[in-house]
């Protein structure tokens, strides 16, 4: 099989179409590696919907699998190919459309949420969707296809490209004549195409719920271990509080620490920047000093941030908080969640401090079944101390809450060569320092083997999962194989994902 490659060039240009070892080791990996992996046979970057179209209606004519791909920043296998493809790159779908007077934002597919946090900020609003801390890279249609752990509900409307070229509309914008405005105007088939990872079509616009930026208050407490942090969540979330919830252990926070001397001052300045103040810098770099010490002495710290219509009302959600966790919870200056608020977006963390490899594992648990989980995966690991010790393997652990659900995510860090997909994203200076470092053989299957026996875990303890991909269990078929066979019959859109042919 092979692409084709001049009738590609001729709807896109000749620029957007790389078939050169570079482009294709980057556009068919994603962070993690994976025995599937199958090097696609090009990558084309359309620039429009109309040109994702022709791009779609050609390789289908051409009996030539289409793979979907955002930032590539996954660790689920979703945007690897298992057999030969073409991978469809949305990076020049970037475009940001503001109804800031309807409270919506239409996007293209490639525009990273950093850059629609800027183009929002002038007009106070922010989307209501929070996105990845990796959004400084990051892509809102690799989100919507992917999904985030909580809600979905801020995404109110789609353009996909269905697999023949068909080009669908979902949500009010369907309608002739009618805004985009409202999710559903009939049946909700913006939902159908949410967590695909690509399988029903790739999408090229995403329409998102906008609200006005609103006060913040913050707090944060230390706590004993981490089946302590996972009932500390839940009793927050059946409490009723209302924001968001992060939590890491003491070798997260250690790990978090070790910023340099630029990174420091500029999240400082940051949290100044976002107080208003360029007075508090100096304090901005003092609070993250206090914090480095309380959070060392921790097992387990836990990070508040609530929104609320006026400053009192947020504060009265922390007041909330409060209540709910004393007497367990020793509180700290809440240095943590303001930094995380003014600088929601970094792409640092793809890699350890020392710039070791770096994949996580996850899963969201009801609330009933949080703390038990946190222990079995807790044993699970601790019979593997030994192995990872020998292998260079560490691991840290966060946990988040946003609603009535906890999602727990163990982190694999060790020393490893990084692929040209790490390197292409991290800055000049964490290139040099590192890069051309040799693989690490004895800790990949321990990495591998780990995350398998985590995942079931997760399963045993009635968890779900963003990012399905190739990798985390899939919704039975009974159903999903109808809407692929309705929207896809000839399986051409990213085959394998989701456990569909």
């Amino acid at each position: 099989m092979s692409a084709p490659v001049e009738g590609l060039a001729r709807i896109v240009g000749a620029a957007h179409v790389a078939t050169d070892d570079a482009a294709l080791r980057i556009g068919g990996a994603d962070v993690f590696w994976w025995r599937h992996a199958v090097a696609p046979l090009a990558v084309v970057r359309p620039g429009t919907t109309a040109e994702a179209a022709a791009v779609l209606a050609l390789l289908a004519a051409a009996g030539v699998p289409a793979v979907p791909r955002g930032a590539g920043l996954s660790y689920s296998g979703g945007v690897v190919p298992d057999r030969p493809a073409v991978v469809v790159d949305t990076a020049r779908l970037r475009s940001i459309e503001i109804h800031a007077e309807d409270l919506f934002a239409t996007v293209g597919a490639g525009c990273s949420w950093d850059a629609l946090a800027d183009a929002l900020r002038p007009h106070g609003l922010r989307a209501a969707l929070a996105g990845p801390i990796s959004g400084s890279v990051s892509t809102i249609g690799g989100a919507a296809s992917q999904a985030l752990p909580g809600s979905m509900d801020g995404i109110i409307g789609l353009t996909v490209v269905l697999a023949d070229g068909t080009v669908a509309v979902t949500g009010s914008g369907a309608m002739p004549g009618r805004s985009r405005f409202a999710r559903a105007a009939g049946p909700d088939l913006t939902g159908l195409f949410l967590g695909d990872c690509g399988a029903f079509g790739i999408k090229t616009e995403v329409v998102l719920r906008l609200q006005p930026a609103r006060p913040v208050a913050f707090a944060s407490f230390t706590l004993g271990g981490g089946p302590a942090t996972a009932a500390a969540m839940v009793a927050l979330q059946r409490a009723g509080f209302p924001g968001r919830a992060f939590a890491m252990d003491q070798a997260r926070a250690d790990s978090a620490g070790k910023l340099d001397v630029a990174e420091a001052l500029r999240t400082a300045a940051s949290v100044a920047q976002a107080a208003g103040s360029i007075g508090q810098a100096i304090s901005g770099l003092a609070g993250l000093a206090r914090a480095r010490s309380d959070l060392g002495a921790a097992a387990w710290s836990l990070h508040l941030t609530a929104e609320g219509v006026s400053d009192a009302a947020a504060a009265e959600a922390i007041a909330l908080a409060r209540r709910v966790l004393r007497p367990d919870a020793a509180e700290i200056p809440p240095a943590v969640p303001q930094a995380l608020h003014a600088r929601p977006f970094s792409i640092r963390g793809l890699v350890g401090p020392e710039g070791e490899r770096w994949v996580p594992v996850h899963g969201v648990l009801p609330l009933s079944s949080a703390v038990a989980c946190v222990r079995a995966l807790d044993s699970a690991l601790a019979e593997r101390a030994d192995a990872f010790a020998a292998a260079g393997i560490r691991v840290n652990w966060i946990m988040s809450a946003a609603g009535p659900q906890v999602t727990i995510e163990p982190m694999f860090y060790w020393p490893d060569t990084l692929d040209p997909l790490h390197l292409s994203v991290l800055s000049d200076r964490n290139r040099d320092r590192f890069g051309g470092r040799p693989r690490n053989d004895a800790a990949r299957p321990a990495v591998e083997e780990a995350r398998a026996a985590l995942a079931r875990i997760f399963a045993g303890h009635g968890a779900v999962h963003a990012q399905l991909g190739r990798f985390y269990e899939a919704p039975p078929a009974v159903l999903l194989a109808r809407v692929k066979a309705a929207l896809d019959p000839r399986g051409g859109m990213n085959p394998g994902v989701l456990g569909l042919g």
